[in-house]
Order: structure tokens, then sequence, then C-alpha cells
């Protein structure tokens, strides 16, 4: 039997960005690992220069999330006004957007930014080395009722909408935790949760159900948060069914 966590994840905005290349800033269809960690640190209380406590959170837990409405993609468009770099140079430091902005020498940025609505998903995770995991699983679903610093789904402008609901489960597979949780669900007044559900995982766990995978690169394991660094992993994916375990 292992232990997994919960979280519901739920909001009317999200952004789960990849890899971001020019004016263009995209997002997954699904939450990241390093977003839903992010959130776990947030909670805890654990800094983004913290970087031995970043380390061991990346390597301690495993991480899985499971798609109950796919939601909509939209496109923003923005327009930011900024300072040109080469003038930035000329100071050692810069506190605030008024002493950027003081410098002179102004140009506009613009960028396209994707956006999630309506996006439902269940994260998962569970420790998969003893020695790095600093906190328990139930420390951690604490943590989400009183946290730290301020919750958000991926980007700042992007809170969750609702409590997540953070839980323990323990289950004799990865899919029996996940259909534990969902039983008698009650995220949203009228939400009913799909028969056939996407499921993205990683290696080293127990899913419980021998549906055919797919295997994708995704590059959202953590570096170095200071240095915003991440490296691709293997995410495997299959469509399940929640109503037989």
């Amino acid at each position: 039997m292992t232990k997994f966590c919960l979280i519901n994840l739920y909001g009317p905005m999200a952004g789960y960005g990849g890899i971001a290349v020019g004016e263009m800033r995209s997002s997954w269809s699904r939450p990241s690992r390093s977003a839903v960690l992010g959130m776990v640190a947030a909670a805890l209380g654990i800094r983004r220069d913290d970087e031995e406590a970043q380390n061991k959170l990346q390597a301690g837990y495993g991480f899985s999330v499971m798609v109950l409405q796919s939601g909509t993609m939209i496109q923003d468009f923005h327009t930011i006004q900024s300072v040109h770099s080469s003038s930035l140079k000329k100071l050692n430091h810069v506190m605030t957007r008024k002493d950027e902005m003081n410098v002179g020498d102004t140009e506009t940025i613009l960028s396209r930014r994707e956006y999630l609505c309506d996006h439902v998903s269940v994260a998962c995770v569970w420790i998969r080395d003893a020695e790095l995991a600093q906190f328990s699983l139930e420390e951690i679903a604490a943590s989400f009722r009183n946290p730290v610093f301020c919750l958000y789904l991926g980007r700042k402008s992007c809170p969750p909408a609702l409590p997540v609901h953070a839980r323990v489960i323990q289950a004799d597979s990865l899919k029996s935790a996940l259909v534990q949780h969902i039983e008698g669900f009650d995220l949203l007044n009228g939400f009913r949760v799909p028969d056939r559900v996407s499921l993205y995982f990683e290696d080293g766990i127990d899913i419980g159900f021998d549906e055919p995978v797919m295997v994708m690169k995704r590059r959202d394991n953590i570096l170095s948060r200071s240095r915003w660094q991440f490296s691709d992993r293997n995410e495997y994916y299959a469509r399940i069914s929640v109503s037989e375990v």
C-alpha cells in the first residue's frame, strides 16, 4: 500500500507555461510538475532561493495529474513598457518598477500569452525517496489549509477559484487512489466526472491498469528555481476508466 496526496485544481484561468521563445508564451493543456511542486513549496513556505530545499522537493516526490475537464485555450495579447537592456546595465540593481522607468530609454515589448480556461484536474504526489522527502504527505496536505505563500495555477494572475481540499489516501495503486478521491466528487455545482479521463504520470509507481500508454518528453523537471532552469523528463499518458478499479 502506498500513500498519495491528492490536490484539486480549478480556476477560471491557468497558465502552465512551456518553453518560452520570443514573444509567444504558450501553455500546456494540463498542470506541470514544476507548477504543482511550486504550489507545494508555497504552501510549506519554501522560498525559491532555498536551493537545497527545492532540490529535495524535486527529488523526493513523484507526480501525476488526472484531467477531469480539459477546458478551453485562449490567447491574450500584451504590450509591456520596459527599459532597454543596455540602459539597465548602467545600474548595479533596480529595486522598484519606478526606479526602472526613471532610467529612461523606454521600449515596448509585445507578447502573446496562452491561458487555459475552466480546466479541472486532480494532482497527485507521493514520496519516492524517503531520505530526500523532508515533509510527510500529511504535513503537505495540512499546509494547503493554511499556506505560507499565495497559491496560483502556473501564473501569479491565476489563483485557484476554490479550496484545493488536499487529502492523503492510502491505496494499492495510483488509479485506486484517484478513483477513491473522486467518489462523490463535489468540486463544482453540477459538475460530473466523465467515465474516461486522461491520466499523466511518472514511472516508479504501481499505476493499477493495463491500458495502452504513450510516452512523451516534457521540460518541467526543476533544476533551479532561482535561475528558472528546467530539464526534460518522461511523461506517460493513458486514457482510463474511473468507473472500474
